[in-house]
């Protein structure tokens, strides 16, 4: 009987320590109230892809940070496919939750901005008008290449995307120049390529 009892105790020990881990709930909300605040595109998606490479987030914890990675990036018009890819994720984890009707209206919508997107990159454009479709695509790196190599200067709203994926940086000497052409642009004064960032 002794002999039994030590069997289930070990057995049940065993269990406990297979059990994962799970991520503590009050400070994923906290990361999620901080994403919600946040004014940066670019910061809000790799906040949200650094929590979903966890291994430890519940299953609602993750269908919760896909939805809100999938609305931002939808509402923001950077990486659309990516927002098809997160909402389509967030269907298949939790079929029941009342946001899948909004998902399936968004989704469509996507889709047609991709397509659209895609036909008008199959054309000749401007440079800022390929520049937004590329991000729309989820191609921002591509896009910020392009500008480089043009030496044309971004919109004051493209400076603020590029700035804050870190391909521009404030400061004289660190790289070269962002406007080169023409008359600066206040929003452009003192802004360079990146050094560190090899666009070239």
């Amino acid at each position: 009987m002794y002999r039994f009892i030590l069997s289930v105790a070990a057995i049940g020990l065993a269990a406990c320590e297979t059990l994962p881990a799970t991520y503590d709930p009050v400070v994923f909300e906290g990361q999620i109230e901080a994403v919600k605040t946040n004014p940066s595109t670019v910061a809000k998606d790799r906040e949200l892809s650094r929590l979903l490479m966890r291994d430890d987030l519940t299953l609602e914890q993750r269908a919760s940070a896909l939805f809100l990675r999938g609305q931002n990036r939808f509402e923001d018009r950077f990486n659309m496919p990516g927002a098809i890819e997160d909402f389509r994720t967030f269907t298949l984890l939790v079929p029941e939750d009342p946001r899948t009707a909004a998902i399936t209206r968004r989704e469509v919508f996507a889709t047609t901005e991709i397509e659209n997107a895609q036909r008008r990159l199959a054309r000749l454009q401007t440079l800022s008008a390929w520049f937004d479709d590329k991000v729309l695509m989820g191609d921002l790196e591509a896009a910020a290449l392009r500008y480089k190599s043009s030496g044309l200067t971004p919109t004051d709203q493209q400076l603020y995307l590029l700035k804050e994926a870190g391909y521009v940086c404030i400061g004289e000497g660190e790289g070269a120049p962002v406007h080169r052409f023409g008359d600066l642009p206040d929003y452009a004064a003192d802004h360079v390529w990146c050094a560190p960032t090899d666009l070239s």
